[in-house]
């Protein structure tokens, strides 16, 4: 969370929320996202940044978009679905939802959320059209990803996948691995790679955004 302190010492705005899917406003908000962890929370997170676009602060042509985790993941399906950020950073998270079955050791979230195994042909046609991957031919937006070597709960093979293939593609895209670190990077993590995380996203945001 020292994130938004930075950002915001820099001149930036900070838009926050917890789109559907999220704990502590009831099951059927937490359930908001069953076999839908893309389109829906999107929405939400959209709806968020047009509330504080309405307050008259924000200036629309230098949205920029970051998140960890599952918010890794909404990240790098909203930046296939629109072109309204100029920039993201993706951190930590899974885009090939099939595969997570195997390098992750939340696997248990495939039957959860999504009715099932990738060998099962409803289970995969739900997983495979809300996988990030599947669109990211349409991602145009300026992306950094950022992954630790030895994250247990999202592996690597994500990020690889969706770095090699941005790249292939010509896309602006960067990718950081960070050594020994796990999936707590960001959160209690080595302090020299929390800053480094951090100063590395303000400098990417920088060749894209009007900061001072």
């Amino acid at each position: 969370w020292h994130e938004f302190q930075y950002y915001a010492s820099k001149g930036m705005g900070v838009v926050y929320g917890n789109p559907r899917g999220s704990g502590g406003y009831g099951s059927e908000f937490l359930a908001g996202n069953v076999k839908d962890w893309g389109a829906g929370p999107m929405a939400d997170i959209m709806q968020m940044t047009d509330l504080a676009i309405n307050e008259g602060w924000v200036d629309t042509t230098q949205l920029a978009i970051t998140g960890g985790s599952y918010a890794g993941y909404l990240v790098t399906w909203m930046i296939g679905h629109t072109n309204r950020f100029k920039v993201a950073c993706s951190q930590r998270g899974v885009y090939e939802l099939s595969t997570f079955l195997g390098e992750g050791n939340a696997w248990r979230l495939a039957p959860r959320y999504f009715g099932g195994y990738p060998w099962e042909k409803t289970a995969r046609t739900i997983l495979d059209r809300e996988s990030p991957l599947t669109y990211v031919q349409n991602i145009r937006t300026p992306l950094i990803i950022f992954h630790g070597e030895n994250d247990l709960r999202t592996g690597v093979i994500g990020s690889e996948t969706l770095y090699k293939s941005l790249k292939i593609m010509g896309r602006d895209v960067e990718y950081i691995r960070h050594p020994e670190a796990s999936h707590e990077i960001t959160r209690a993590g080595n302090n020299r790679q929390r800053i480094d995380q951090m100063l590395r996203t303000y400098e990417f945001f920088s060749r894209y955004l009007k900061l001072n």
